[in-house]
């Protein structure tokens, strides 16, 4: 078995964040679980190569979401074909541009997003 590093983001509605990501980034559903009062309890997404859980915040054990806690310390960084593209995309499904994307002198195209679950997504490709 090969070491890897998998985000499990914590969402404060789950549901409407599993709708969101399919209509920005075309995630794929891999499968969702709910608990006896509806949260969302563990879901998976694949976009493209990588997958990512997510699930409803559970204040109970400690999984808070970023808009319970006012913003969050971790950026998710997405590499794609087209920058513009998906940003253009993830708007118009409801995400807000923290940073337009630009031309980076590092030989790099990005610009940063926040999805309405308080999430920063970084979107990058090379030029």
């Amino acid at each position: 078995m090969e070491t890897k590093v998998t985000p499990y983001l914590a969402v404060k509605g789950a549901a409407e964040a599993l709708v969101f990501y399919q209509k920005a980034f075309g995630a794929k559903v891999a499968g969702q679980m709910s608990d006896e009062q509806g949260r969302i309890g563990h879901a998976e997404i694949q976009i493209g190569e990588a997958r990512i859980y997510l699930a409803d915040e559970h204040p109970e054990i400690g999984f808070i979401s970023p808009t319970s806690l006012g913003g969050s310390a971790v950026m998710i960084e997405m590499t794609v074909p087209d920058v513009d593209a998906l940003m253009e995309r993830a708007v118009e499904a409801g995400a807000t541009v923290a940073r337009p994307a630009a031309d980076q002198d590092y030989g790099w195209r990005n610009g940063k997003l926040l999805d309405p679950f308080g999430h920063t997504w970084m979107i990058s490709s090379p030029i």
